[in-house]
């Protein structure tokens, strides 16, 4: 785990580089070629946080920071990623020492988050963290039962159930 500002995904997803350097991870996304994502894990609001090489060129992705990076708040943040639904900023921020078993305010884990929004890669990712799938949140209920509860059943699956 490291604690870099920028992370640069391979468009296979098998290799994630962190860097400290802005033109250094474009110019590396870039090398990589088209699929090749950049995440920006200290993103304030309305910057950029995810960028994408599609034919050669570095776009944005369309997700904003949300002032990332405040102090003990590397936790939140894997939150808001799962929320946002991108699995290369979920990625960027479990490489960078997120917890995979984080919680919000109201005791929902990042796999519940994950499970209610039917984000299969993201649970894949959280699970291969060490995402633990019997926590349960202040009601009491599992991811599992998230996803049973949204009638996720190809999500229900990918819990155990």
């Amino acid at each position: 785990m490291s604690g870099h500002r920028y992370y640069v995904i391979s468009p296979n997803g098998r290799m994630i580089l962190g860097l400290d350097n802005t033109r250094a991870a474009e110019a590396t996304a870039v090398e990589y070629g088209d699929g090749a994502q950049v995440v920006d894990t200290l993103a304030k609001a309305y910057q950029p946080m995810l960028q994408e090489v599609l034919e050669g060129e570095l776009v944005i992705s369309g997700v904003s920071g949300w002032d990332t990076g405040k102090p003990g708040g590397l936790d939140r943040d894997l939150i808001e990623a799962v929320k946002k639904g991108k699995a290369a900023i979920v990625r960027a921020f479990l490489e960078k020492g997120a917890d995979p078993n984080a919680r919000d305010r109201n005791g929902g884990a990042a796999l519940h988050w994950a499970a209610g929004g039917g984000k299969a890669e993201i649970i894949r990712l959280l699970l291969d963290a060490g995402a633990d799938t019997e926590a349960r949140d202040h009601n009491g209920m599992t991811a599992l039962d998230v996803a049973r509860r949204r009638g996720r059943k190809d999500i229900g699956a990918l819990l155990g159930g």
